[in-house]
């Protein structure tokens, strides 16, 4: 679990709330029900009309998926299982990897671009042809993702748009009971919360949460191409070290990946 991420959503809305109440407000007049059916009702309604159900289920997943540091080890454990890969090759011949097909790691769902690689390079294809085929799947996967995105940030879009409609609808109901002023100014006050929902919503959890996921896409893609350079390096024939070291280039773009990239490269 990243607490860091569970740490900035309290610390977002708690220093909205802990400011609001320096100002002299009170805490229960912005926690209304109706403003937040408006702004959230609408604007899980306009992300299902706009998108299919497939992909908000999707982007709710990678959303998940963030919510993990599992990509801080994942070079590792990648450069590991590649290295095993080129030294079984490297001991028994190219045909050797087909046992390693079965093995738990190639068949991850994270590892299925290095599992079709292998089975490339067992139909003897050329580094060339793999490398096209690949990236296709490379770019398929990017574009999954892509759509995860825009998902979140299509519901980015919406919220303050529902903020206003919750406000203006608002402020029609105040305008149409006007007799007594101190409940007029209450209501308008009330009004104005819906905004205060949708622009909230929007900039302190769907655009992060889209951001979460691009950062989380650029690891992902990176990891794909280490797979890529990696197999590509195995049918080419080089020894398991020189693949080890190669590949710890890629250290750089993980936290804490500097040091991992500068030992890889002294080996």
């Amino acid at each position: 679990m990243d607490i860091f991420l569970i740490i900035g959503i309290v610390c977002a809305f708690g220093s909205i709330i802990f400011g609001y109440i320096l100002e002299g407000g009170h805490l229960s007049s912005l926690f209304l029900l109706s403003p937040s059916i408006i702004v959230i009702g609408g604007t899980i309604s306009a992300v299902i009309i706009t998108n299919k159900i497939s992909d908000v289920i999707s982007a709710l997943k990678a959303l998940k998926a963030t919510f993990t540091n599992a990509e801080v080890k994942a070079p590792d454990q990648l450069i590991a299982l590649l290295t095993e890969v080129a030294q079984t090759c490297r001991t028994e011949g190219l045909l050797a990897m087909e046992k390693l097909l079965d093995n738990p790691e190639v068949n991850k769902p994270n590892n299925l671009t290095l599992k079709l690689g292998m089975i490339m390079a067992l139909e003897m294809k050329s580094t060339d042809e793999i490398e096209e085929a690949l990236y296709a799947d490379v770019n398929a996967f990017v574009a999954q993702r892509q759509l995860d995105i825009g998902v979140w940030s299509a519901a980015g879009g919406y919220s303050p748009t529902f903020g206003i409609i919750g406000t203006v609808m608002g402020l029609v109901h105040v305008l149409g009971n006007m007799e007594d002023p101190d409940k007029l100014v209450v209501a308008i006050g009330a009004a104005f919360i819906a905004t205060l929902y949708g622009v909230v919503f929007a900039n302190l959890l769907y655009l992060p949460f889209a951001g979460r996921i691009k950062g989380l896409l650029k690891r992902e893609q990176i990891l794909k191409e280490m797979m890529i350079s990696g197999i590509c390096m195995i049918v080419n024939g080089e020894p398991p070290r020189v693949i080890e070291n190669k590949l710890s280039i890629y250290y750089q773009a993980f936290p804490g990946g500097l040091k991992k990239y500068k030992a890889g490269i002294e080996k």
